[in-house]
């Protein structure tokens, strides 16, 4: 066991099983959640800062277009043509960097299922915007240009201001 700081803030890490157990058994001491920057970058009422039961009811909301196999259904012809094209031109490339180009076809597939949308354009500005934010939720609270929380904050505050569509007041609205 020992302290540091994670996230600018004081973090005992357990590492003995009998403490883990402690820890992860222990809801009453003990509470799961997000650092406080990550609440502010996404917003107080997004999924990562609402009550379990909420959580849940739009969770079961949001997910029901693509959950169960019926629902899936209606894309899996549009998921198994991008799949193969993409193998394809991975194929053709010799060597690419599997993670990179696995959440690139991930997105696609998701901008397409939630936003039908296939605009290379549009795609391309979301997944850059998405990869600053996720950085962004996972850095130090340093709102000072050149750093990533900084970069992200100017991504929700741009997307906020500027582009109305479902997919980002869900994900952005504060």
């Amino acid at each position: 066991m020992y302290k540091t700081l994670m996230f600018g803030n004081p973090s005992i890490i357990v590492t003995t099983p009998e403490a883990c157990k402690r820890v992860l058994t222990d809801d009453d001491k003990f509470t799961t959640g997000w650092p406080r920057s990550a609440i502010e970058l996404i917003g107080k009422r997004s999924f990562i800062s609402m009550a379990f039961e909420e959580h849940k009811r739009l969770r079961r909301l949001t997910s029901s277009s693509i959950n169960g196999m019926e629902a899936l259904s209606l894309y899996l012809t549009y998921i198994e043509k991008n799949v193969r094209s993409s193998l394809e031109t991975w194929a053709k490339l010799g060597q690419i960097e599997f993670l990179t180009e696995i959440r690139k076809l991930t997105f696609k597939i998701i901008m397409h299922i939630f936003l039908s949308s296939e605009s290379e354009p549009i795609m391309e500005a979301l997944e850059r915007e998405y990869t600053a934010l996720n950085y962004g939720v996972r850095a130090m609270r340093i709102n000072i240009p050149g750093f990533a929380y900084h970069k992200a904050f100017k991504v929700i505050n741009s997307n906020i201001n500027c582009v109305k569509t479902p997919y980002v007041v869900v994900w952005f609205e504060n």
